[in-house]
């Protein structure tokens, strides 16, 4: 018997798997950046809506973006280091963000995410 797959999901996964099919290393970075945001955004709509069961996939989707992050560190350029020290620190508040979860620190996160990408990648920063 097939297995019944929700079409809004496989569509999804095509559509995402297309995208980073077509990216060169500079686009699959901006694409883990920008994932990582997405997911915290909708973990602080999910807090904000009594969400949590959304809440907790939202911050695993943004944990594994960031350790997707830590991994793709490219550990001969000189500024990896202290990326690597920040990737750290911000997936150690999403870490407890699933235990306890503390708004502010999630939205320092994710400000903190696009503040990165808009210097690693020279992404305009768009006003909160």
């Amino acid at each position: 018997m097939l297995k019944r797959t929700d079409p809004a999901a496989a569509y999804k996964r095509v559509d995402f798997e297309a995208l980073i099919s077509g990216c060169d290393a500079q686009g699959l970075v901006r694409v883990c950046f920008d994932d990582a945001v997405a997911a915290l955004e909708r973990a602080l709509w999910a807090d904000a809506h009594d969400r949590p069961d959304i809440r907790r996939k939202a911050l695993e989707r943004a944990q594994m973006g960031l350790l997707t992050l830590l991994s793709g560190l490219d550990t001969s350029q000189p500024v990896s280091k202290s990326l690597d020290v920040f990737y750290r620190s911000l997936l150690a508040r999403v870490t407890n963000a699933q235990k306890h979860f503390n708004r502010t620190a999630v939205e320092m996160t994710r400000d903190d995410l696009k503040d990165i990408a808009a210097s690693l990648l020279g992404q305009p920063r768009k006003a909160a």
